[in-house]
């Protein structure tokens, strides 16, 4: 078994406990500040405020804090504090809470809370309070609420911050380490993402998982949890994402029932995807429709007025068991799923259940109730890769679009879904995109004009008004219903499945209807995948753009393009972990019901896709080196992810997997046991796939080894190593040579060489020993060689 090389602070140890400050940039240049009536409204695009009826509505700011290996945040203080005081008297406007976007309920302006506004005092009274500290698919971080704006109800002064920083204390916390084992490639990509996140980027530490090569999961870097009668096409799925370098395991929901005995399949299912959790699986695709793979119904209390049972996949997101069936979602044992107090409190008091809602694993569904239905989600997940061999439909050339539709969501005060749609157009990423804006406010949204938007073929819908479990509203008198989804054609037109964000009502109302959100999944012809509610989603009467359901619509864009998130899951994902834990019951609310339909390693288009150019051997002759390099428009394209396959990734003859370097290379080590042919599969993001074939011609053991007169660095070899590994380079002139050894952290181990050498073939072995001479713990390392004319790194594996 692997040994973790994930130690932080003390030489060879876990961290115990410390302090560090950390500077928080503030946004009190995007403040906005407006007279409504008798009051003023002040709010930051994307950032929730206070809901608390008859408090003062002033806007909150969420901040990610990355923590070390192994710890948990126990207190957060603030160390410097700066503030400005805007001009004039002000009298801010009572939170009046949140309200059903489809409730048809007239405003109702919430009475001040007396006790606030007769107080002398600058309310809130605190600048930054520590939400939660908890992992983020296994890489630890500090959830702090800031109070960016406060006000003085009875001088009526208003203040903005603008400087803050904060003293963040932690101690070993071993029950947060989630994750076991993981490849390097999900340990680096984890690790990109939350530094995209966080406002110390430079802190961001590793997971403390042990690092394992692709082929040694247990269940899988992606798990398919299927109905029985659909197992056929999750094989199908999975074989396409093993094939591409993501091995696939598929479950269906009889073996599952028959290896973990619990309350229900829910909870036997949460119990196994622990195990997968444990066991570093990224990704998770729930293969049935909630009658034929069970959703957890959870609770939903926006307010005292409105309590609701709803499907919640966030259940299978939010794995953060300690053991498979411990089920923290029913801490308290009663059988009510996900119940947090009202008025709502962090953390959940005893008493009631313990929902954590940060990502552990990615989730998806499809809503599938027939195999044509399973048939359809899987040639649309094909469709929308552009896998060659699928002949489903020609496509077109594509083009990057994406289409509104957006009604009036009040009259009085007006509010309307357009402004929802304009703040999503200031994240567009290039003049590559097109938009297509039907908005009832402006006399362009109908049905048609809704069906004819989408038929063209945008990548992304986005639909802001009101809604149904089998229709939409687009404008006065004029709905989009399931009829019209399923006989769309956007995919039979040449174009690819589309992307639907809506903050509608019931779209998504798994249980019980063949809802939009079925539809959408489901149509032959038309539509693709999509997040939807599946209860009422949640606006605001403070104004345009501050209801829950909008800015977690919003914020999937913002992260989608600003943060370069584009697997459909994980910008899923963030966008709600971007808002947790919730600063309302409202927002809890939001957060449970809106689920992803569709697949969640998906990778969404960002830019006109390219094609590949691989080279790579037309043969092999038994077990070796293969080296792939990867160009398009005869440049080198780095980090593009190659796997060769010969039979199934667990128990076949070979399964590897690889990432080219910034020269566009990579070299696997081959281990084909028979003649025949290796698959070759190359994929890169915003490209389109490699998919090649490699002959095996014999079975005898040859070494590859890269010509004498080039410079280049051969993969050390054995990797992994136990005692000690080679290492073989060419020179193609005399150079200065220096090889040197990193560790995950880009710390310096040792240095191997650092002198002139001649031209040729050379050869030295690593004992695998430090610069002090102590043997290095176990773990993953980055060999680097460099010459003024050549760099390359290769990695070695370590076992202790």
């Amino acid at each position: 078994m692997f040994k973790s090389l994930f130690f932080v602070l003390l030489a060879g140890a876990v961290c115990l406990a410390g302090e560090f400050t950390v500077s928080v940039p503030v946004q009190n240049a995007a403040l906005n500040v407006e007279r409504e009536g008798l009051f003023t409204s002040v709010t930051i695009p994307g950032m929730p405020s206070i809901f608390a009826e008859g408090s003062p509505s002033l806007p909150l700011m969420p901040v990610r804090i990355a923590l070390p290996t192994g710890c948990r945040a126990t207190s957060v203080t603030v160390s410097t504090q700066t503030w400005e005081n805007l001009p004039g008297r002000y009298d801010i406007q009572p939170a009046s809470g949140c309200v059903p976007i489809s409730a048809g309920i007239d405003q109702t302006q919430a009475k001040p809370d007396a006790h606030i506004y007769s107080t002398n005092a600058y309310y809130p009274g605190t600048v930054a309070e520590l939400s939660n500290s908890s992992v983020f698919w296994g890489i630890p971080i500090a959830y702090v609420t800031v109070n960016p704006v406060r006000w003085n109800p009875v001088t009526g002064n208003l203040q903005v911050l603008s400087e803050l920083s904060l003293a963040v204390n932690y101690e070993e916390d071993q029950s947060i380490r989630l994750i076991s084992r993981r490849t390097f490639a999900s340990e680096s990509m984890a690790m990109d993402i939350v530094r995209k996140l966080v406002v110390n980027p430079e802190g961001v530490s590793e997971s403390g998982a042990q690092i394992i090569s692709h082929k040694d999961y247990t269940y899988g870097q992606y798990v398919i949890i299927t109905h029985p009668d659909y197992e056929t096409q999750a094989q199908e799925l999975a074989d396409w994402k093993t094939a591409k370098g993501i091995p696939t395991g598929v479950y269906t929901t009889a073996w599952i029932q028959s290896q973990y005995s619990c309350t229900d399949l829910q909870q036997e299912m949460r119990a196994f995807l622990t195990d997968c959790r444990d066991d570093g699986t990224d990704y998770v695709l729930i293969f049935g429709d909630d009658d034929k793979v069970a959703c957890r119904d959870a609770i939903l209390v926006g307010n005292s007025s409105y309590t609701e049972i709803a499907p919640a996949d966030l259940y299978f997101v939010d794995i953060n068991d300690t053991a498979p069936g411990s089920d923290r979602w029913n801490a308290n044992g009663n059988s009510i799923w996900g119940e947090v107090p009202y008025p709502y409190q962090y953390p959940q008091p005893s008493g009631y259940d313990q929902v954590d809602y940060h990502p552990d694993l990615w989730v998806g569904r499809a809503s599938v109730n027939s195999s044509s239905e399973a048939d359809i989600f899987v040639d649309k997940v094909f469709i929308y890769e552009g896998i060659q061999s699928v002949d489903y439909f020609e496509t077109a050339p594509r083009e990057l679009r994406i289409g509104y539709s957006t009604g009036i969501l009040w009259s009085s005060p007006y509010i309307p879904g357009s402004a929802d749609a304009e703040s999503i157009s200031t994240f567009i990423p290039s003049s590559v995109w097109e938009e297509e804006k039907l908005y009832e406010s402006n006399g362009t949204n109908s049905y048609q004009n809704t069906i004819n938007m989408i038929n063209a073929g945008p990548h992304h819908v986005f639909h802001a008004s009101h809604g149904a479990e089998t229709s939409m509203y687009t404008s006065y008198g004029s709905s989009y219903t399931t009829s019209h989804i399923m006989a769309q054609t956007n995919i039979q037109s040449g174009h690819l499945p589309a992307i639907w964000q809506s903050i509608s009502c019931l779209i998504g109302h798994l249980d019980g209807y063949e809802c939009c959100g079925d539809a959408w999944l489901n149509s032959p012809n038309g539509g693709g995948f999509g997040n939807f509610n599946s209860r009422y989603g949640f606006g605001n009467f403070a104004g345009p753009c501050t209801g829950p359901s909008e800015m977690l619509c919003i914020r999937f864009y913002q992260d989608h393009w600003t943060n370069d998130i584009y697997n459909l899951g994980i910008a899923h994902g963030t966008s709600m972990d971007f808002y947790s834990p919730p600063c309302s019951t409202y927002m809890d609310w939001c957060l449970k019901e809106y689920n992803l339909f569709g697949d969640p390693e998906l990778p969404m288009w960002t830019e006109v896709p390219a094609d590949l150019s691989v080279t790579h051997p037309a043969s092999i002759s038994g077990t070796g080196n293969v080296t792939f390099t990867v160009t398009a428009g005869g440049s080198p394209v780095n980090n593009a992810r190659v796997c060769i396959q010969k039979g199934d990734w667990k128990t076949g003859e070979c399964y590897e997997v690889g990432f080219t370097d910034a020269s566009g290379q990579v070299t696997l080590y081959a281990t084909p046991a028979t003649t025949g042919t290796m698959s070759a599969t190359v994929w890169a993001h915003n490209y389109n796939t490699y998919q090649g074939t490699i002959s095996v011609t014999a079975t005898a053991i040859e070494d590859f080894c890269e010509p004498v007169g080039v410079f280049a660095f051969n993969p050390v070899t054995p990797n992994p190593a136990v005692g000690s590994t080679s290492l073989n380079f060419s020179l193609a002139a005399p150079s200065q040579v220096s090889i040197d050894v990193y560790d995950l952290g880009g710390r310096k181990v040792t240095t191997l060489v650092n002198e002139n050498m001649q031209a040729g073939s050379h050869s030295m072995v690593w004992n695998l020993r430090d610069s002090s001479g102590s043997a290095v713990p176990a773990g993953l390392y980055q060999v680097r060689l460099t010459t003024p004319e050549f760099t390359k790194v290769n990695p070695v594996m370590i076992l202790r």
